[in-house]
């Protein structure tokens, strides 16, 4: 009786020993097997579109994909909040301590009137003027009698910091600019208010606003791969020190030759067909 007794405990030891390690093993395999992304939503369409394909190919993958904006991104994966952040403007020396940076695409960024605005072109002198107040009329540019509202982002904003670097080479914005809060708010304020201009990442266009030309070049992805429209920035992918395991396998993906042809799509194709960026959709931030 004494040696049945034994072999039940024994046995009851293995299946708690068999029990226990399953659920640890579950439990390990479900951490390291999500994904968490957040920052630009410029960058956010392009890591979306990329998450979904890859989820598709990678069952046991799950990719969370959040908006915020670049600082918002740079901030929380060097904080371990999340496994990537997303950029659309450079580090600072400060802010890439510690971080691996996987740049995944150049993005253009197009400056945006109302469509019932004339005027097809612009030089980066007269948008200067026009978001430092020298300018302050359409009329002045060949355009209606409208007086002109500017619109730019938010502090925190990767769009609005290359604009700057670009555009702006250090000088103040007029006292009466308009300030928004997200990449759809810059697209659905030009949309429906005349005589407003503002600048959003190219693949967030919709058919509710008109493109200008820059310095008569049109914002075309030839254009952008052979320099001649120079206002583009680098879509980053940032990793607490090196990628691995799966988050060094989504990476590569987005670098691959399918990934970029899926990144090409939502640059470069049918605004119209961009779910991801309708005006009025999609997540604060930039």
């Amino acid at each position: 009786m004494k040696l049945n007794n034994n072999y039940l405990i024994i046995t009851l030891i293995a299946v708690l020993i068999i029990i226990i390690t399953a659920y640890t093993g579950v439990t390990q395999f479900s951490q390291s097997n999500k994904i968490t992304i957040e920052g630009s939503t410029s960058v956010y369409p392009v890591a979306t579109a990329l998450a979904k394909a890859y989820m598709e190919k990678h069952h046991n993958v799950q990719i969370d994909v959040q908006g915020g904006d670049s600082g918002a991104g740079i901030n929380n994966v060097k904080a371990g909040k999340v496994d990537i952040g997303m950029s659309s403007r450079n580090l600072s020396s400060t802010e890439s301590q510690g971080l691996s940076q996987y740049s995944i695409t150049k993005d253009p960024v197009a400056i945006i009137v109302n469509p019932e605005n004339p005027v097809n072109s612009i030089t980066t002198n007269e948008l200067k003027n026009i978001y430092t107040g020298k300018t302050t009329n359409w009329e002045e540019l060949g355009g209606n009698n409208i007086q002109i509202t500017s619109v730019i982002r938010e502090k925190g904003s990767g769009t609005r910091y290359d604009f700057e670097q670009y555009i702006m080479d250090g000088d103040e914005y007029a006292k009466n600019i308009m300030v928004t809060t997200s990449t759809y708010g810059a697209l659905q304020t030009v949309a429906v208010t005349p005589g407003t201009i503002g600048y959003v990442s190219n693949n967030a266009i919709s058919p509710e606003v008109k493109t200008l030309k820059i310095n008569n070049v049109t914002l075309t992805q030839k254009n952008v791969e052979n320099g001649s429209y120079n206002l583009t920035r680098s879509m980053l992918f940032l990793v607490q020190g090196s990628a691995t395991r799966e988050i060094k396998d989504f990476i590569d993906f987005s670098l691959s030759t399918e990934g970029q042809n899926i990144i090409n799509s939502v640059e470069y194709g049918s605004h119209s067909n961009n779910t991801n960026t309708g005006i009025g959709i999609g997540p604060v931030g930039g």
